[in-house]
């Protein structure tokens, strides 16, 4: 995509922290430290609840489970959302216009509409109904939710490799 002789994406990577984390030996390894440490902690947790949700560990109560993983994954999501503004700002012209990233924007917001579905409709009919048994919307919200955090994984990966 070519970009403009100047653009908002310039403004960015010209900014102070962005030359502190572009220019400094230990900054941006830091940053992609801490958001790999992010997205395990995003990723373990999604992976465990949609797990649960698909029937395995029946024995604890997906809502149970759900309010001691959920506060660790909204840490780690914010921990991504810091450090992956970061490492965005130190090449945000170059990283503006690359596909995998915008790939891994999509899903990472698809997997929110998604979380926001099942919580909105799904999580509080299914905690009001006596069925013991899983119904079939909750078990497609959990693949659907495995499916998309597998994807904006490979898509965070591909960041590298794919313009």
């Amino acid at each position: 995509m070519d970009e403009p002789a100047h653009s908002i994406w310039h403004d960015i990577a010209a900014s102070g922290l962005a030359v502190f984390v572009r220019e400094n030996a230990w900054a941006y390894p830091i940053l992609e430290t801490l958001h790999i440490f992010g997205l395990a902690i995003v990723f373990g947790g999604m992976v465990i609840l949609d797990l649960r949700l698909l029937g395995f560990g029946s024995a604890l109560p997906a809502d149970r489970l759900a309010r001691h993983v959920l506060p660790l994954v909204w840490f780690g999501f914010g921990l991504n959302v810091i450090s992956g503004s970061l490492l965005f700002a130190s090449d945000a012209v170059e990283f503006a216009s690359n596909t995998s990233l915008r790939v891994k924007l999509a899903l990472l917001a698809a997997a929110g509409l998604n979380a926001f579905f099942y919580q909105r409709f799904e999580a509080r009919r299914r905690a009001s109904s006596v069925a013991p048994s899983l119904n079939d919307p909750t078990r497609v919200f959990a693949v659907v939710s495995l499916l998309l955090w597998v994807g904006v994984v490979t898509a965070g990966r591909m960041i590298a490799y794919i313009k």
